[in-house]
């Protein structure tokens, strides 16, 4: 038989009045709020483990450590400056090896020789047309219509007595018959004959100098004259 409870030990919950707020820990945001708080949080994970991939290839590659302090816990990025500085000097001297390389001998090196005895023109000065004209091409044409090596307009070629104007040998005797004129027809100034075998005779008397539009090329040739010069001197 069950006993009688005499009386419970309970409080009841005091009333409010009617000018007291119940007070709740609930928060009172829409379920859309909540969604789009969690997508933004998941948004800048992924953007963090993006950047970290990110520092962990470029380290891979650029020489950059992450070192974390035993004690404080603070991690600290640092790059072996002295190895990848090192790196870039080889880069580059290897680079200005193969330039220099590359400017001590053509292809038609015999033919160049050749030329610059027979019209008393400098060797260097007839490869560094070549070089700005056709980079050394034999079957380069140009959109005027200059042809070959030293890129000569047809008439030009036939009043030179090229007959073969894509003949590596007849194309530069050409060119360095024409620069030899160009420059007895200008005192030997190298920039305005440089500037008459681009442009014509014709422009650079109108000019008074060297036109403008001529400038970039006559700095282009007379920049790799010096660089094969330079090569040449270096052995």
């Amino acid at each position: 038989m069950l006993q009688s409870v005499s009386y419970l030990n309970i409080k009841p919950f005091a009333a409010l009045s009617n000018n007291e707020e119940r007070k709740t820990t609930i928060t009172t945001a829409s379920f859309e709020d909540v969604l789009e708080k969690e997508q933004s949080v998941n948004a800048d994970n992924k953007a963090d483990e993006s950047v970290s991939e990110n520092t962990a290839a470029e380290s891979s590659t650029s020489q950059i450590f992450l070192y974390k302090e035993p004690i404080t816990g603070r991690e600290v990025v640092y790059q072996d400056v002295a190895k990848a500085d090192s790196t870039e000097k080889t880069a580059s001297s290897q680079k200005t090896a193969e330039t220099v390389d590359s400017m001590k001998k053509t292809k038609y090196d015999t033919y160049f020789k050749e030329a610059a005895k027979k019209y008393n023109v400098s060797e260097s000065l007839l490869k560094a047309i070549a070089k700005a004209e056709s980079n050394f091409n034999p079957n380069d044409v140009s959109s005027s219509g200059a042809m070959g090596i030293m890129q000569l307009m047809p008439e030009t070629a036939k009043s030179l007595g090229v007959k073969d104007a894509f003949d590596p040998r007849q194309n530069i005797m050409g060119g360095a018959k024409c620069i030899s004129q160009k420059l007895k027809e200008f005192n030997g100034d190298v920039s305005l004959a440089l500037a008459a075998y681009n442009a014509g005779s014709g422009a650079v008397k109108r000019n008074g100098g060297v036109p403008s539009y001529c400038k970039s090329y006559v700095s282009k040739v007379l920049s790799y004259k010096n660089a094969f010069e330079t090569a040449a001197a270096v052995g």
